[in-house]
């Protein structure tokens, strides 16, 4: 999956994006035209990712949920 002839492949196959740049010559001009594959540069301005909480909040965090999904 490394290879980015392979990875091309697959991103064809599953029309999903990947993060090897160097398989966009391999993959089909269908799938890097697809903005719901590739946005454009304006839409992932407007994109984030959340970052991950400290190991003690996602203590927490996980400990509270579990009470939720156990009902204690």
């Amino acid at each position: 999956m490394m290879k980015p002839e392979v990875i091309a492949k697959a991103s064809n196959y599953v029309f999903y994006a990947n993060g090897n740049k160097a398989s966009q010559q391999f993959i089909d001009k269908e799938v890097l035209d697809d903005p719901s594959v590739y946005p454009s540069e304006d839409v992932m301005k407007k994109l984030y990712s959340v970052t991950p909480w400290d190991p003690k909040t996602q203590r927490t965090a996980t400990r509270i949920w579990t009470k939720v999904v156990t009902g204690q």
